[in-house]
């Protein structure tokens, strides 16, 4: 894994433990669970965890069908079952695949009794740590009366727009840039919703994205 949202825990837990419970919602009865797959070290030596997760929760929908007397629209309630993977650190973060699997936060957070709240990236204080980096897309919301919303791509945004300009009078809410990381070149994209992805290096894998989240993400969260 080396994509997805990012939320912090506040509260402190060693370890998460596989659970399937059921809840009520009215007249429904509903299946959750959490599967832990792996548990797994860092390079720094802290703990983290991998698993699976579902939910199901009840939305309203509708249903049609064609009868004799024409076509009936009925409003009916339905189960939909949710589901995501997810890594992380005990008592520090957890990062789920997309926004679609915030519920895991939750379940997370019942298990362990914390609270893991979506984040949010202060990506210009990140832009400012990254001395040197190449900006090759930004998404920029005005804070002034002549501030310009909108997002732009390039292969150096500081050379292809004129993007510190820009930013006097904006903040950051998406950047991607490409730096030296360690021994190689990493290319990521961030949003200040708490999307992290890195593009390069391809062999990324999920002990590496979490040891990433954690030096260079979590101090501008």
């Amino acid at each position: 894994m080396k994509a997805g949202v990012l939320g912090v825990v506040d509260g402190s837990f060693d370890a998460v433990d596989s659970v399937t419970e059921t809840v009520s919602d009215g007249d429904h009865e509903l299946e959750r669970c959490l599967e832990i797959d792996r548990v797994f070290s860092l390079d720094g030596g802290e703990m983290a965890f991998a698993g699976r997760a579902a939910a199901e929760s009840v939305v309203d929908g509708t249903t049609t069908a064609i009868e004799d007397d024409g076509i009936t629209v009925t409003d009916r309630e339905r189960v939909e079952t949710r589901y995501t993977e997810f890594v992380g650190v005990p008592g520090e973060f957890v990062v789920v695949g997309s926004g679609d699997g915030t519920f895991a936060f939750d379940l997370i957070g019942d298990q362990t009794g914390t609270d893991v709240t979506r984040a949010t990236v202060d990506l210009d204080a990140f832009f400012d740590a990254r001395d040197g980096a190449t900006p090759w897309k930004a998404g920029f919301y005005g804070t002034g009366e002549d501030a310009v919303n909108g997002t732009i791509h390039g292969a150096d945004l500081r050379t292809d727009h004129d993007l510190d300009a820009l930013l006097e009078d904006s903040n950051l809410n998406q950047l991607g840039l490409s730096y030296a990381h360690g021994d190689r070149e990493l290319k990521m994209w961030a949003a200040r919703s708490g999307y992290v992805e890195v593009y390069r290096p391809s062999e990324f894998e999920s002990a590496q994205y979490l040891s990433y989240l954690n030096d260079e993400i979590l101090p501008h969260v």
